[in-house]
Order: structure tokens, then sequence, then C-alpha cells
């Protein structure tokens, strides 16, 4: 698909429901590149030249506010569009205006069995990462945003991932940009 219009995509969605494969294949399809909180703490390491455990000690002690770091990083390239953002990243610029915003999500103990395998974890493990890991973007959200992160109003497509493949996944979305795009007249 030739692009003529800098795209800017948000996939947010729930721990386990596949918001990076989702990114990856999306991002082969459109030939533009993705973009989550891992890699941009990684590009922040690298540009300080320091370790993940100085960082880590920089952020505990106080002297750097990750989540601001983050989102200060996501806005640039927000800005320079042409990028699919990611996963907790999404949430954090959900307040922004993008092409097309979608949540991804699937039950709970679908999403449990897939990050016991990825992580090597017991599903009860998984299952409470989960859970806290619901509870931080529920409270992400709220705190940024003043809304609640399963106000499907957020969003424009919203897919349950257990019910679909992540190639399938990202040709909805596909479809539904191609759509939106065509439907701008762009």
């Amino acid at each position: 698909m030739p692009l003529t219009h800098k795209p800017f995509i948000i996939i947010a969605g729930m721990l386990g429901a596949g918001c990076t494969h989702v990114a990856e294949i999306l991002s082969r399809k459109l030939g533009i590149s993705y973009i989550n909180s891992e890699k941009i703490l990684r590009e922040i390491v690298v540009e300080k030249g320091i370790s993940y455990a100085q960082f880590a000690q920089l952020v505990s002690s106080g002297e750097v506010d990750i989540e601001k770091l983050v989102r200060s990083e996501l806005l640039d390239y927000v800005n320079e569009r042409n990028i699919i953002i990611e996963g907790r990243s999404g949430l954090i610029v959900l307040d922004r205006k993008a092409d097309i915003k979608v949540f991804l999500w699937a039950p709970e103990d679908y999403r449990a069995s897939l990050v016991a395998k990825r992580r090597k974890i017991s599903l009860d493990e998984a299952l409470e990462q989960v859970q806290i890991s619901d509870e931080e973007r529920r409270n992400l959200v709220r705190r940024l945003h003043k809304r609640d992160w399963l106000d499907l109003n957020l969003y424009d497509l919203v897919i349950n991932t257990g019910k679909w493949s992540y190639e399938e996944v990202a040709e909805i979305i596909l479809n539904a940009y191609r759509m939106r795009l065509k439907n701008r007249g762009s």
C-alpha cells in the first residue's frame, strides 16, 4: 500500500492481548515503525550511556520521572507521525488525535495462559501479573486522562484477540484505517 498520508495509529490494550505482535505485523504491512515504552526506555538508556540498573536507580531516587520522560519522547513521535504507538504507551497518548485508536482485549484466563508461556512462569503467577498490569493501566489512564481505560468511547475499534489470530487482527485494523482514509478523502 503506497502511503501518501503519514499514519498515526494507537494500539492500546491489555497485557497478553497481543499489542506488540499486532503492531509488528501492521508495521510491516504499512512500512512504518512502531514504538512502545520498552523501546523508548532502551533509547533513553543508550542515549544517556548508562546501564538499566543505573537508570532504575535514577527513577527510584526520584531524579527521573519515568512517566513524564516516556510521555515527552512519545509526543516527539506523535508530532512526526508515520508511527504506530502500542501497548501501555498507547494509553499514555490517548489524548492525542490519531487516524485510528484501537483497543485490544481478551479474557483474563486467555491472557494469563499466553503470559505464562511467554515468560515461562506458572499460570498462577501469570494471572497475578495480568491483574496487576490491568490495575496499573487503569490507574495510568485515570491519572493522565481522568477516564476509565475501559471506556469504549476512547477507541475507534475494539477487538477481542482471543477470537482472531494476530495476523487477522492486523488486517482488521488495516482495513479500518483504509476506510477511515477513504472517508476523509485522503
